[in-house]
């Protein structure tokens, strides 16, 4: 019974409780999670399903809007029914639990853009740290220029007060021969006067 399909009228016997057109309704809004055929306009449910839209009943009963009972379905394991087109047979339905997958999925796309934040902060920080070592280096160049600079200018005024200083030592120098000169023509005058008497 389990791979047997039932007509709507053979599903609604089975589920007397729940009427047609929620039925119809449970299969086009949660048709991913139920496996049935549509062939002219006509629906096909596998047997199997008849637990699958009793607690899909039981979900809007409970008050539960179509995005919750997605959620509902996916929480619970219920496999994604996947279609495949066999060109052989016209069409066959395969049973496949994606939900797991999906999950795994999702952790990884989440893990991914965790990193993917954490390397754009990374980058942030170091294009940041990147700015700051530039504004030290500019700093440090132009205090190095300043220093050359004053260096410049301290060793100009050092050597003009250098220069100043030699002349003023050469003038002393002069000054000094020339009384040293005089003092020795005084000296000598005072000798010969001495010698001869004038």
């Amino acid at each position: 019974m389990a791979n047997q399909y039932l007509t709507m009228k053979e599903l609604k016997e089975a589920l007397p409780d729940i009427p047609e057109n929620s039925l119809k309704r449970y299969l086009q809004e949660h048709a991913e999670y139920i496996n049935y055929r549509k062939e002219h306009n006509r629906y096909k449910i596998q047997a199997s399903e008849i637990e699958k839209l009793k607690f899909i009943r039981k979900l809007y009963s409970d008050g539960l809007k179509k995005e919750e009972v997605t959620a509902k379905l996916e929480d619970a394991g219920i496999p994604v029914i996947i279609t495949v087109e066999d060109e052989e047979e016209g069409s066959s339905t395969s049973l496949v639990n994606v939900n797991s997958e999906l999950t795994d999925m999702k952790k990884l796309v989440s893990f991914l853009v965790q990193q993917n934040e954490q390397s754009r902060l990374t980058q942030n920080k170091i294009r940041e740290q990147n700015k700051q070592l530039i504004h030290e280096v500019h700093e440090l160049k132009l205090t190095i220029e300043d220093l050359r600079n004053a260096h410049a200018q301290g060793y100009e005024k050092e050597s003009e007060k250098v220069t100043s200083l030699y002349e003023k030592l050469m003038a002393t120098q002069k000054s000094v021969e020339e009384v040293a000169g005089a003092l020795e023509a005084e000296k000598s005058k005072s000798i010969w006067q001495k010698i001869f008497g004038k």
